[in-house]
């Protein structure tokens, strides 16, 4: 039972919504802390009186900064604090320390006090949903959902953020995901698949599901979009063909251990990829038939090689063209 009651003194979750009244003072704090930080940037602040009525909330906008934030007190239609009333802070619903300079009182209608604040919580999430592989066509926007449940001590907030294989645009959700301890909550991005692509392709997504309180502590995986296009290529298309042979760089690379092959083919010819070590012996090959002319994509799984260098062969209509990558385990 006592630690139920220590429970409830430490977390006090935003129990009703503020109501303004015709009476405020402003308070603010010039440096605040959270786990012995600045406090993060979405933190919310909370106020309350003597009698736990919650009579003022406002959201950080800068690191260890919060306010103006007006704290109302009672008027003739109102409840509120009164003047000479002791005001309790939380900082993401934790029970918050005032520092001073200024005493945390209800000074009366006007009033700026600057009360900084220290908080401190445990910060941890774990996976509840995580997003399946999905298809896609050239131009399409992919949205990609992951559930996340807060298991720290405190209100946490999340954001995402990731990178394409290819360099294809990710757009993350615009807003803050906000959760109170012991709650899932669902976060989202984009992926803006280009329009000139004229050849199946995959494209691997390494996402994370970052704590806004706590940065360290994220959530990372991958999510594959496989894009595929049409067999006919119209008159508009038709300008994109390649005209000349062209072997690119792999991407990623270094890799860990799959990465893809990219060439250009200038008309259907017959292609073979294969990769060798440093010292030239033959490590794995590809015969991969007559393919059309066009680009092409090729994933290379590196799974069963020693990292090192390696050269990547590309024969086709005669032709040789040879570059290096390097796996790195």
């Amino acid at each position: 039972m006592l630690i139920a009651a220590l429970s409830m003194i430490l977390f006090m979750p935003s129990w009703g919504e503020v109501i303004p009244t015709s009476v405020w003072a402003d308070f603010f704090g010039s440096s605040t802390l959270y786990n012995g930080s600045p406090v993060p940037a979405g933190s919310i602040i909370d106020a309350y009186d003597p009698d736990g009525l919650h009579c003022g909330t406002t959201i950080a906008s800068t690191a260890g900064k919060y306010g103006f934030m007006p704290v109302y007190g009672r008027d003739d239609y109102g409840d509120g604090a009164e003047l000479g009333e002791t005001i309790t802070f939380y900082i993401n619903g934790r029970l918050a320390v005032p520092q001073g300079p200024d005493d945390p009182v209800w000074n009366g209608l006007g009033s700026r006090s600057e009360v900084n604040l220290s908080a401190s919580a445990a910060v941890s999430m774990e996976a509840v949903l995580m997003p399946d592989d999905r298809m896609g066509s050239p131009g399409d926007t992919v949205r990609y959902y992951a559930t996340v449940k807060n298991t720290g001590e405190g209100i946490d907030f999340y954001f995402v953020s990731g990178g394409s294989e290819h360099g294809w645009i990710i757009r993350p959700m615009d807003e803050l995901a906000y959760a109170d301890p012991d709650t899932n909550v669902t976060v989202y991005f984009d992926l803006l698949i280009p329009k000139a692509i004229f050849y199946d392709i995959n494209d691997t997504v390494i996402w994370r599901v970052i704590s806004g309180v706590d940065n360290s502590v994220f959530i990372e995986d991958t999510v594959v979009t496989m894009v595929r296009t049409a067999t006919d290529v119209n008159e508009d298309e038709s300008s994109f063909m390649p005209h000349e042979f062209r072997l690119y760089q792999n991407f990623p690379n270094p890799f860990n251990p799959r990465t893809t092959i990219f060439f250009d083919l200038p008309s259907q010819q017959g292609v073979r990829l294969q990769v060798f070590d440093l010292l030239g012996r033959l490590a794995w090959q590809k015969d991969l038939g007559i393919l059309p002319a066009g680009s092409h994509a090729i994933d290379f799984d590196g799974s069963f090689l020693a990292s090192g260098m390696y050269f990547y062969r590309l024969k086709a209509d005669g032709k040789i063209y040879t570059r290096k990558m390097i796996l790195l385990k």
